[in-house]
């Protein structure tokens, strides 16, 4: 197994992801299988911590309007993209995002230029 990390980006054999990706937030371990194999996987023991008290300035709310919305429908409407559910959920303390928010649930959702500034440190953290 390979002692230091990376980030999938940095691993020549395996596609580029984009700065948007969940995957992004976890290191990535190699291990020979064999002498010859070589096989990789995430450390999924990583978090992202956003604080309960954010400066309103820093998100806006968005109105689930129908039950059984998925978090990657939500985050295309708020984002452009459904690559960013997990900040949605992350910043909301969603623990499962296997259940979708109910119709009425109100959501902070952040700003451009503060996901903006999130992705980018999460991108220089190994």
């Amino acid at each position: 197994m390979n002692a230091e990390p990376l980030k999938q980006n940095n691993i020549s054999v395996l596609p580029t992801l984009s700065l948007l990706n969940f995957e992004n937030l976890f290191n990535v371990y190699s291990e020979n299988v064999y002498g010859t194999q070589q096989n990789f996987f995430y450390n999924l023991i990583s978090t992202v911590n956003i604080p309960n008290n954010l400066d309103q300035s820093t998100y806006t709310t968005y109105t689930v309007t129908s039950d059984n919305l998925p978090w990657t429908l939500i985050s295309q409407k708020c984002y452009n993209t459904p690559q960013l559910w997990w900040l949605i959920c992350c910043v909301n303390n969603i623990q499962n995002p296997i259940n979708f928010p109910k119709a009425g649930t109100v959501l902070k959702v952040l700003t451009p230029s503060y996901v903006s500034s999130i992705l980018q440190q999460i991108n220089q953290v190994v």
